[in-house]
């Protein structure tokens, strides 16, 4: 038997584990939902580590309760868990089957597996809402004080209502549901070392059946002779097991896991709640029970904060940014994060370059289209910040027209040398006088060109007059736009290396 909880204001020593399981069931939850793809798969295991998290601070919480008030809140509220948990769990051993793609399964899944699913998914609302409905799940309105010779592990009794025999087979039905699609997605992988690793799987699900029915069936056929704590780390065994090996259940995670990538992102994990438990337990004017739920729920906001800061950055970069910046930071993001899974550094590096050069190409065609909007206007076209992407090319355009000039050219000097830069461009789009038939694509984009910013006529006016639909129009100016675009690059690149003259 563990030792009894203290009472009064002491921490209950027996919940440690079940706050440790908790935070670590927080951080898998961050690692799978940064690590990975967004995939059915991946979502479906971050819903079960989040609500199997939310359930065991539920837990922890309730049996540090002393009295019914501090009691209630916690587990009532969290309760939701015990019953999502295990159908995600369910499903999530489906998904990974169904990605085997095995032929000998298709009828297994489609008959059996996800029919069953559907009604485990529908028994699960239906015991989530009596949770909240009445006391058919739980007798809330019955709870009282345990004796102290009878406290174990919470302090408080809670007797079970008429569907409490419900949620222990759904939580039976559920885990050896689990396990047989374990077992059978491992027999249906030929590839041996994809083989090797969903025997781990297999693992994860004998954990997960153990805990959960510790939790549920043994200690309702036996009143509690099994510690809830002991059940919670079964549970926390399991998923770590699942997310060590996270490599092997397909579209999970991007690429291979490495395992110093595992122990860099929980370590710093760690290192993160222990410095906000301290700093807000030092802050605070001792222990008590207001401070511990301060505590758990300062340590889970840390983690996640901390974790999905990445997510977050995106959506402030959409506010903030231009698409080509948006897509540079969230590019080098990837690759940063590569660097942490992958063996093959240079790869790693190749992959960043290959990036940047993406990214630089595409801003250079956004800024030549700014550029081409200004063509007929001088004053506009010297602050355009294509002059700065190009200053061999100007450089070489103005001295073509000028001569030997002493003087600098001034801005007006090279919007104008820049203008005769990109209306040669659209020139060389041109095609030769035996390939020019009007419908031909590469007229229609010379023309297109030369009629919107030479020639300065409405985009109507040159769909009108080339019989073209807005669709396509539209299409052969971007590729137009491309082209000039790598056209001008290519340009800058030949004077640049042969040492031409820039302003």
């Amino acid at each position: 038997m563990p030792p009894r909880p203290m009472q009064g204001v002491m921490f209950n020593w027996v919940t440690l584990p079940t706050f440790a399981a908790m935070l670590l069931f927080w951080m898998l939850a961050s690692y799978v939902l940064t690590r990975s793809p967004r995939s059915a798969i991946s979502m479906t295991a971050v819903g079960a580590q989040v609500a199997t998290a939310a359930y065991l601070l539920g837990q922890g919480m309730q049996a540090n309760a002393a009295t019914i008030d501090e009691w209630l809140p916690w587990v009532r509220n969290l309760s939701w868990g015990s019953s999502i948990a295990p159908v995600l769990w369910y499903w999530l051993t489906t998904l990974l089957l169904g990605e085997q793609d095995a032929p000998a399964m298709r009828p297994y899944l489609r008959r059996l597996a996800q029919p069953f699913g559907i009604l485990l998914a529908l028994a699960s609302c239906a015991l989530t809402i009596a949770i909240y409905a009445d006391d058919a799940l739980f007798r809330w309105n019955e709870a009282r004080p345990l004796p102290p010779g009878q406290v174990t592990y919470s302090q408080m009794d809670l007797p079970q209502g008429p569907l409490y025999p419900g949620l222990v087979a759904f939580l039976a039905a559920t885990t050896l549901g689990g396990a047989v699609n374990a077992v059978l997605a491992w027999r249906s992988e030929s590839n041996p070392g994809r083989r090797r690793r969903f025997t781990w799987l297999i693992g994860s699900a004998v954990l997960f059946v153990v805990g959960a029915n510790s939790l549920g069936v043994v200690n309702w056929l036996t009143h509690g002779a099994i510690p809830s704590w002991a059940g919670h780390l079964a549970l926390a065994a399991a998923m770590v097991v699942m997310a060590w090996n996270v490599a092997a259940y397909s579209l999970l995670v991007r690429g291979q896991v490495i395992r110093t990538d595992f122990f860099y992102f929980h370590t710093t994990m760690v290192a993160v709640c222990l410095i906000y438990g301290l700093l807000v337990g030092l802050a605070g004017p001792g222990y008590s029970f207001q401070l511990l739920g301060l505590v758990a729920v300062t340590m889970t906001v840390a983690i996640l904060s901390h974790a999905l800061v990445d997510i977050a950055r995106r959506g402030f970069d959409a506010l903030f940014y231009t698409s080509d910046v948006r897509r540079l930071r969230s590019n080098l993001s990837n690759v940063v994060q590569e660097a942490g899974l992958n063996a093959d550094l240079d790869e790693v590096l190749d992959t960043a370059q290959a990036e940047i050069t993406e990214v630089s190409n595409e801003r250079l065609v956004r800024l030549t289209e700014v550029a081409l909007r200004r063509l007929n206007n001088p004053s506009a076209l010297a602050g355009c910040e294509l002059l700065a992407r190009l200053p061999a090319t100007v450089g070489e355009a103005y001295a073509a027209s000028n001569g030997t000039a002493s003087s600098p050219p001034t801005d007006l000097d090279r919007a104008r040398a820049l203008r005769g830069v990109l209306v040669a461009a659209i020139e060389k789009l041109k095609p030769p006088e035996a390939e020019s038939r009007r419908d031909s694509p590469a007229a229609l984009q010379h023309m297109i060109l030369r009629e919107e910013y030479l020639d300065g006529l409405l985009n109507k006016q040159i769909m009108a007059r080339h019989a073209i639909s807005e669709g396509t129009f539209h299409r052969n100016r971007r590729q137009a736009i491309h082209s000039v675009a790598r056209e001008l690059q290519a340009r800058e690149e030949q004077f640049t290396s042969a040492g031409s003259r820039t302003f």
